[in-house]
């Protein structure tokens, strides 16, 4: 498989891209967007983060059109910026800003403090995967072979790391009773498919009703591998950690999220599903990797150019 960081930062680019396009849809200009979407977020959580996501939706919403036109510009703003490497820098310190501000106000922190949210509806938020993805694929000149983590400036363990903990909150989460009780694992798939298109519900609705039988069940084995998937990051490579956490994301993403209800009219983002195989793909050791955008005359000379392929 070819990688590059620079190949990258051009996906992510176009899911930040994608993103500011969603915003700029007809629902996310009405009050409701704030008071349901937005205010929404705070529900179920501590008082201190419910009161301050509540407070900015009402801040938000008497103005709604203007707010929500500066957020979706905002974010077609990074994403074209991601495009062109002499704005990648820049870019991402704007990204960093505003993936903390999204996080908190437009996330309410993934919902991870309330306790009912999970892998399925996106925990631990899918921004602050931009964010994390962000660090990962920061410029760098590094001359080293390896993952497109081992390149960053927290290297290659210091991504492991990054796996290791949204996994294993993930899997923690999944543990909660709150959410396998009382059919939650099966009613978190099918109210995934409220207003989906006849497939993506069907699909939702169809797992949702063959784990109605057996939520503890399914739910103790979801968590459990999420968990492993977590740790496993840390086993030698080649990694299945790492090919599993991406299959398992995939598959969530389709029955569980629904691409993110992107596809209703209502979806502000694909949610966490391509962005946990972003992740894997930062992660894993492919058999050649664009390790820097600068080689050296000697370095050419020597023979190290033939192991780079050549840049994005």
């Amino acid at each position: 498989m070819k990688l590059s960081q620079r190949g990258m930062q051009i996906v992510l680019g176009v899911l930040w891209l994608l993103d500011g396009l969603l915003q700029f849809q007809p629902y996310m200009f009405t009050r409701s967007f704030a008071t349901d979407v937005l205010a929404g977020a705070g529900q179920g959580q501590p008082s201190l983060i419910s009161d301050s996501v509540v407070a900015m939706a009402r801040f938000i919403e008497p103005h709604i059109v203007v707010w929500n036109t500066i957020f979706a510009s905002i974010q077609v703003l990074i994403g074209v910026g991601l495009l062109f490497r002499r704005t990648v820098k820049p870019t991402l310190v704007a990204s960093f800003v505003w993936v903390a501000l999204v996080w908190w106000f437009g996330e309410g922190f993934g919902q991870i403090f309330g306790g009912n949210s999970t892998l399925i509806s996106g925990a631990p938020g899918a921004v602050l995967l931009y964010g994390l993805i962000g660090v990962l694929i920061w410029p760098s000149t590094k001359t080293v072979q390896g993952s497109i983590s081992a390149q960053s400036v927290i290297g290659d363990f210091g991504g492991k790391v990054i796996w290791a903990s949204i996994w294993v909150v993930d899997g923690f989460l999944q543990l909660l009773p709150s959410n396998y009780l009382g059919g939650a694992l099966s009613s978190a798939f099918r109210s995934a498919g409220s207003g989906e298109p006849g497939l993506l519900a069907a699909i939702s609705r169809g797992i949702g009703k063959a784990v109605a039988d057996h939520n503890v069940q399914v739910a103790i084995v979801l968590g459990v591998l999420e968990i492993a998937i977590g740790l496993g990051v840390f086993l030698q490579r080649p990694n299945p950690a790492l090919l599993v956490g991406a299959i398992l994301a995939v598959v969530i993403w389709v029955a569980g999220q629904d691409l993110g209800g992107i596809l209703t009219g209502q979806g502000t983002d694909p949610n966490s599903g391509p962005l946990y195989v972003m992740l894997a793909l930062a992660l894993s050791q492919p058999r050649y990797l664009v390790v820097s955008s600068r080689v050296s005359e000697p370095e050419m000379r020597s023979g190290v150019i033939s192991r780079i392929l050549p840049r994005i």
